[in-house]
């Protein structure tokens, strides 16, 4: 037999202690793994790697106990050459961008990095600064070095190539374009342009290719002050943009095709909207996005007011929401909103208000889910609802065919009825009352809330209550709810537990099996009789200071993702509505079960 290293022997305890060095031997050697890994480095190393070579690959700098890549922005030899005779070559023959080795992980360090050629290391360069970037890895820049000397030396000035042909444009000298700008409702303008410039900018294609030496541009009066920045961005190819200027520069980007422009401005239009808690923003918006149709800008403002649909109702500016936005809206199954009959109630409000066409109005009801509604509150329509009277045989048939929905088993609605249960009226939208749903904190709170504890029976229409483990900080939030929003399931509960999971040390505590790349990350358990003909898919909301809702991600089996909560240079996917504080202030999670039409198991 073998003998064990001495290294190995020299180490024995007694027996009542080996358990416990067996234990603290393999923690200790991982934590000298990680110890010399980084022993030696210093910020500002780099490396190259994924290159199936040497002297190519995907460039990566040390910053602070990590490796991280460099965005592709400016990139060029000069700063290519600077990595490549630090690693110990003559200089770089390409310069590569755009992820050529493949993306990286981790943070990107550095963006607009710029060299003169003579630094030690790209952390001497002229750039962002360390971790301040925009950039996603399928921006990484690589390099090829090479131990040939070059007989050419590049002096790359370009870099200031971009104010100086701003400064040509703002001498308005020189010219050979002349720009009338129409103003509606205000003063003609007259600018000029140079279309040699002009015509080597594919966005600005509308401005030099119409034949002449004149063109004319027509400019709403709002949009009268950022005109030359607008033409300016023509020379330069550079624009600085703020919320209250953007959607001028939206909307003279689609007139006149420039689409680098148009689509960065349909980005921003994301940060916008969550800004205006009124509304007034979205619903100004997506009557623009119609008017120029722009299905795009449409969408996005149709998604935000989905999700945050239940806010919107209770706005000042929910009267003044156009029907054709609300027949936009209605159809949602993602719209989230505290109940079904919640939703009914503020379309009967915006009826009363607006006194909208019988026709129209009748067209927003056929859309309203009643089988989501309990026979009890059914019921109550006659005499709670103010269209009752001049829709009664809408509400009527609407109602039967809840209350069979309710009432009779689903092997006899298939089989008899011959109903299509997967259609939108049989299937729960993003319900956030207590009888579907449950919020969890990444954060300890100062206080604790009693709202958050066992709620009172009154405020769940089935009497369910939820809590959470605990004072102060809430990782984990219990629940029950019905199996099903068939009334004939209101007996039957079903057991949830929400979780926060920020580390890998909370995914062991609760028993969830996460890697290090999807954390942080939202788990969900059940526990409780299974209804075989029952499915569930469930849904997670990102709350952004408990202002609006940024993102609604799904569940898949047991875990949810949480995005991030800025457009940053992390792995993660950003989130949909960016959230200004830089981190979710809460998660809540919707269940919605359906019919499973094809399952087998129906007695």
């Amino acid at each position: 037999m073998s003998r064990a290293p001495p290294s190995w022997r020299s180490a024995r305890l007694p027996s009542d202690r080996g358990s416990s060095l067996t234990m603290a031997l393999p923690r200790l050697f991982w934590v000298w793994l990680l110890v010399v890994g980084t022993h030696g480095l210093k910020d500002g190393d780099m490396r190259l790697a994924d290159g199936g070579a040497p002297n190519q690959g995907r460039v990566e700098i040390f910053y602070r106990g990590q490796w991280g890549t460099v965005c592709d922005n400016l990139w060029d030899l000069t700063d290519a050459s600077v990595v490549c005779r630090a690693l110990g070559f003559e200089n770089a023959t390409e310069a590569l961008g755009g992820a050529a080795f493949g993306p990286g992980t981790g943070p990107i360090m550095l963006d607009e990095v710029e060299c003169s050629g003579t630094e030690p290391s790209l952390a001497n360069c002229r750039s962002l600064g360390w971790l301040k970037s925009h950039c996603k890895h399928r921006q990484d820049a690589g390099v090829v070095c090479s131990n040939e000397t070059r007989d050419a030396h590049t002096l790359d000035l370009s870099g200031e190539l971009s104010a100086a042909l701003a400064q040509i444009f703002d001498s308005q000298q020189g010219c050979d374009l002349a720009i009338r700008v129409k103003v509606q409702g205000g003063e003609d303008q007259g600018l000029c342009a140079h279309t040699l410039i002009l015509s080597a900018n594919p966005e600005a294609q509308a401005l030099w290719k119409k034949p002449g030496s004149k063109v004319t541009m027509y400019v709403d009066a709002e949009c009268v002050p950022v005109i030359r920045d607008f033409i300016r961005y023509f020379y330069s190819r550079r624009i600085d943009i703020s919320l209250s200027s953007v959607k001028c520069f939206h909307k003279l980007a689609s007139a006149y095709g420039a689409g680098q422009l148009q689509a960065y401005c349909g980005r921003l239009f994301a940060v916008l909207l969550p800004q205006d808690s009124s509304f007034r923003t979205a619903l100004d918006l997506h009557a623009y996005a119609l008017a120029t149709k722009d299905p795009l800008l449409e969408e996005l403002c149709v998604r935000f007011l989905t999700w945050n649909f239940e806010a919107l109702t209770q706005a000042e500016a929910w009267p003044s929401v156009p029907v054709g936005l609300l027949q936009a809206l209605l159809p949602q199954s993602e719209l989230a909103v505290s109940s079904e009959l919640a939703l009914l109630k503020a379309v009967d409000a915006w009826a009363q208000e607006t006194r909208a066409p019988r026709e129209k109005v009748e067209g927003l009801l056929e859309e309203v889910r009643f089988p989501m509604m309990l026979p009890t509150d059914l019921f109550e329509l006659q005499f709670n609802l103010s269209l009752f009277a001049s829709h009664e045989a809408l509400f009527q048939r609407k109602s039967l065919q809840a209350l069979e929905f309710h009432t009779v088993p689903f092997p006899l609605l298939a089989q008899y009825r011959g109903l299509n249960l997967s259609e939108d009226a049989y299937m729960p939208r993003i319900y956030t009352s207590a009888t579907w749903s449950a919020s969890v904190w990444p954060r300890a709170r100062d206080t604790w809330d009693p709202r958050l504890a066992y709620q009172s029976r009154r405020e769940s229409p089935f009497g369910y209550s939820s809590y959470s483990k605990g004072y102060g900080y809430y990782p984990s939030q219990s629940f029950r709810t019905p199996q099903h929003p068939s009334f004939l399931f209101q007996a039957k509960l079903v057991s949830w537990a929400l979780t926060y999971l920020p580390t890998m040390q909370s995914c062991w505590n609760y028993g969830f099996s996460c890697s290090s790349e999807e954390l942080p990350v939202l788990g969900l358990t059940r526990s409780g009789y299974s209804d075989p003909t029952v499915g569930y898919e469930n849904k997670a909301l990102m709350l952004c200071g408990g202002r609006f809702v940024a993102d609604v991600t799904n569940f898949e089996g047991t875990k949810a993702p949480i995005p991030g909560a800025l457009d940053t240079n992390s792995s993660k996917v950003a989130s949909f509505f960016p959230c200004p504080a830089g981190s979710f202030s809460s998660f809540r999670v919707a269940i919605r079960p359906f019919y499973l039409t094809n399952a087998t198991a129906m007695d």
